[in-house]
């Protein structure tokens, strides 16, 4: 499973691998995200997915409602999530023409992918997901 945020200011995609996908490991990714935003009132968009809303995501959404404030999309509407987007791309990278036996290298190769890349929405050229750095030196 592969959690992600996007600082939509500036582009910086906020990526996490877990095992699980649960309340436990959202959590943690809410708990990296807080990390790497850690100034300014911080607004999380969210689909309706169960762990989003669980009594431990909520006991964290409380804990920190002084600076970071979920809001949530309307159900079944998968287009207006952005990170959606980031997703679909991030699987036809690491999944077109490859064979993963190794799960620690897929983990390895997904985390510099999401960390060796931008993305830019509502540009004049369209959505961009620019390279920050060569992603085959490490795949």
């Amino acid at each position: 499973m592969v959690f992600g945020g996007l600082d939509y200011a500036a582009g910086r995609i906020i990526g996490q691998t877990s095992a699980t996908t649960d309340s436990t490991s959202f959590v943690r990714f809410l708990d990296r995200l807080a990390a790497a935003l850690p100034e300014g009132p911080v607004v999380v968009v969210l689909d309706n997915v169960g762990y989003h809303k669980s009594h431990e995501a909520r006991r964290w959404w409380i804990a920190h409602r002084d600076r970071i404030r979920p809001r949530w999309l309307p159900a079944y509407a998968p287009e207006l999530n952005l990170i959606e987007r980031i997703g679909r791309y991030l699987k036809d990278k690491l999944s077109n023409h490859r064979w993963w036996a190794d799960l620690p290298a897929l983990e390895r190769a997904t985390a510099v992918l999401l960390d060796r890349r931008e993305a830019h929405f509502h540009q004049p050229e369209g959505i961009s997901l620019r390279l920050v750095q060569d992603f085959c030196e490490v795949a």
